[in-house]
């Protein structure tokens, strides 16, 4: 047992923290927009209604089913089989004292409903209907011995699928020998299956970002505003008229004028083939800057992929100097990308695999000392460059000679032309519109190769675990991980009244959910408590869930009487300026028990639920921007000695309203998936009723509900 020590008197609340490393907890995550498994509205057809109340129940959320269950078994559509998954949604994850009036009244609705069904799913709810029966009235004698024998029996003449719908969702409702024949034969299916079917290689999938279809990244036909145009022209013409002039002078006295002539516009010609070569920045095919924000995304993910193909891919070389070597070619890939891939429709990570070709062709450079050797293009534009300019200072020396009066003339203008051109961006503008054809025969090529990499990349991805499969293995671990518990505190089912199993994000967990879907997370921190006879033990774990490894426990026992208060806590964390700050306790949100369970009825116009029966102030940024504030959710279990424990349940980043995901939506599935209503709910009796919860859980497990 953990010994209890009493925090200081002045102690504060937690400050919330965040982790600044690659795919942590705080992090935008991974959005899976393409994934509808969890989408239906009112307006849609019963049967998709149906089939996604399935998959929330499939995940173990049974809050979400309950109401698209009732508006279908109102249209009278499957009504046999939506009544059965009602019951097990009514059902689900809850002790029979679980159960208010208004659980028990829908229960029996359900039962009315399916009884009116001649079918399978008739007999699948029967089997529920006799396991609350057996349970409600529980006889030690010969004869009760018969009655549940006959229900596992016909437990047992169920199709496999139906089983284990019910053994998953009316887990905690069984107790003694019910409960130990039951748990047997499930624990014999997770000892096989737990960390079966490629659990380790497909879960990282889960994680990796939806790969955006390629676009062609041929920039748009280069223009130039009006007065540029106007200025650019005028150069031109100027320049011409110099050269000519300048020309017609070195003419009157012989010599090797046509001779330099013919060499300066090969040299010229030279300058404006290799010029993008010399000066990558100035002649990019890449003019317009993309939006601050848009820029400031994909230069991080840049930043991102770039690091973690050196981390990857150095194998203990040495990568001093990787982050200079690579700043310009991760500068043009930012500006490109930002250009091509900056419309809201990419999802964050989107591009990251055709990021990372460009991330590892720079690494091979870097590794063979090869990434800053100077192009031979650029050696050959500055051996261009100073022939012309030695031929343009002969041609001065030798008209200053030849007309001192005259020279000025065609000088000027053509040292005007040189200014003006470059000014007005005219120069940039003919370059281009001289690679213009070379750039079109390279994005087209570079499109095919960038379509390969997407479909590998698909390919790849192709047997990523879907979100209901992700659900059922972290069941399947909280399972495992309450029967290690009863086995190292050699204790048996029977011996627990009520228990409850939480999970929140690890630090430095990377985190991704498919639309209306919770987060899941690549490692958890898991907590069980078991309420026996003899008080609270709470054990916490920490879970990584690829490979289904449990390690670092820490375990802690405490008596009923020394639970002091259970409760939500939601903090706002703005993020303002590129600076993180906690808003003051005076704008956070401490929610009781009954507004996690009846959000809507005390909600506000602005989306925040009232919990005082007053408006509360909605968190503010702590500038005068309008900067949006994270919601950090919080499950706090406080002792009477002031000893506290907290979890995690969500943090509630900025929501896309576009597809539906709403903050109140979100509050509420965090709550269900995380496995702390429940939790609060018990410990919330528990801090009320101290020594006396055991005689009330037990009054209330009396209850009649058939």
């Amino acid at each position: 047992m953990k010994e209890q020590k009493p925090a200081p008197k002045d102690e504060k609340d937690t400050e919330a923290t965040f982790s600044n490393a690659e795919g942590t907890v705080g992090a935008q995550g991974v959005f899976n927009d393409e994934v509808t498994i969890y989408v239906a509205g009112p307006d849609d057809p019963p049967d998709q209604r149906l089939r996604v109340a399935k998959n929330y129940l499939a995940a173990l959320l049974p809050s979400q089913a309950q109401e698209l269950l009732m508006s279908v078994i109102a249209e009278r559509y499957c009504q046999g089989e939506a009544a059965y998954y009602w019951m097990l949604a009514i059902l689900s994850g809850k002790a029979l004292a679980d159960l208010d009036e208004e659980g028990r009244y829908r229960f029996r609705s359900a039962w009315k409903q399916v009884e009116q069904s001649n079918d399978h799913w008739l007999t699948a709810a029967k089997v529920i209907k006799d396991l609350i029966v057996l349970l409600q009235d529980p006889q030690g004698d010969a004869a009760g011995t018969a009655r549940m024998d006959q229900v596992l029996a016909s437990f047992e003449d169920l199709p496999e699928e139906r089983r284990e719908e019910i053994r998953r969702h009316l887990d905690t409702l069984f107790t003694t020998g019910l409960r130990r024949q039951l748990e047997h034969i499930r624990a014999e299916r997770i000892r096989g299956q737990r960390l079966g079917n490629e659990r380790k290689r497909r879960v990282p999938k889960f994680f990796e970002p939806v790969p955006y279809p390629p676009q062609s990244t041929l920039s748009p036909r280069p223009t130039l505003h009006p007065a540029q145009a106007v200025v650019a022209s005028v150069a031109i013409l100027m320049g011409a008229t110099g050269a000519l002039w300048g020309e017609s002078l070195s003419l009157r006295h012989g010599g090797t004028g046509p001779v330099l002539a013919v060499s300066a516009l090969v040299c010229v010609a030279l300058l404006g083939w290799l010029a993008p070569v010399r000066f990558p920045v100035r002649f990019s095919p890449w003019q317009e800057d993309p939006a601050a924000k848009t820029s400031d995304k994909m230069r991080a993910a840049v930043k991102r992929v770039f690091e973690r193909v050196r981390r990857n891919a150095s194998d203990g070389e040495s990568t001093k100097g990787w982050s200079a070597a690579t700043r310009a070619v991760q500068a043009a890939l930012t500006r490109e990308y930002a250009s091509v891939y900056g419309s809201p429709k990419v999802p964050p990570g989107g591009v990251d695999y055709l990021i990372k070709r460009h991330a590892q062709d720079a690494w091979k450079l870097f590794r063979d000392g090869k990434l800053n050797t100077r192009p031979r293009e650029a050696t050959r534009f500055d051996c261009a460059a100073i022939a012309l300019a030695a031929i343009a200072l002969g041609t001065v020396i030798r008209i200053l000679l030849a007309e001192p009066t005259l020279a000025a003339g065609p000088i000027g203008l053509t040292f005007c032309a040189g200014l003006m051109l470059p000014a007005s961006h005219g120069d940039v503008f003919l370059i281009r519109l001289l690679h213009r054809s070379r750039e079109r025969a390279m994005a087209a090529q570079r499109l095919l190769v960038e379509k390969e990499l997407y479909a590998k990349r698909l390919q790849e991805l192709a047997d990523r675990p879907d979100d209901t499969e992700m659900a059922r293995w972290l069941d399947d671990d909280k399972h495992y991980f309450r029967t290690l518990v009863l086995k190292q505190y050699g204790m048996e089912s029977e011996d627990v009244i009520a228990e409850a199993v939480l999970t929140e994000p690890a630090p430095g967990a990377s985190r991704s959910r498919v639309r209306r879907g919770p987060w899941r997370y690549s490692s958890y921190r898991m907590w069980i408590y078991l309420l026996t006879n003899s008080g609270v033990r709470q054990i916490a774990v920490h879970l990584d869930f690829a490979s289904g490894t449990l390690s670092n426990q820490e375990r802690t026992a405490f008596r009923y009487d020394s639970v002091a208060s259970a409760s939500i806590i939601e903090i706002g964390i703005c993020f303002d300026e590129d600076r993180r700050a906690v808003l003051p306790p005076s704008q956070r949100k401490r929610r009781p028990p009954a507004s996690v369970f009846d959000t809507e009825a005390n909600e506000k116009s602005d989306g925040y639920p009232d919990t005082e029966g007053n408006e509360t102030p909605r968190p503010k940024s702590t500038s005068n921007t309008n900067v949006e504030p994270v919601m950090l959710q919080l499950f706090r279990l406080m002792l009477v000695n002031r000893e506290r424990f907290t979890v995690t349940v969500e943090q509630l980043a900025e929501v896309d309203e576009t597809v539906g995901d709403d903050v109140t939506y979100l509050r509420r599935l965090a709550l269900d998936d995380s496995g702390v209503s429940s939790a609060l709910r018990i410990l919330e009796q528990v801090a009320a009723e101290g020594s006396d919860w055991v005689r009330h859980a037990q009054m209330r497990a009396e209850q009649i509900i058939l």
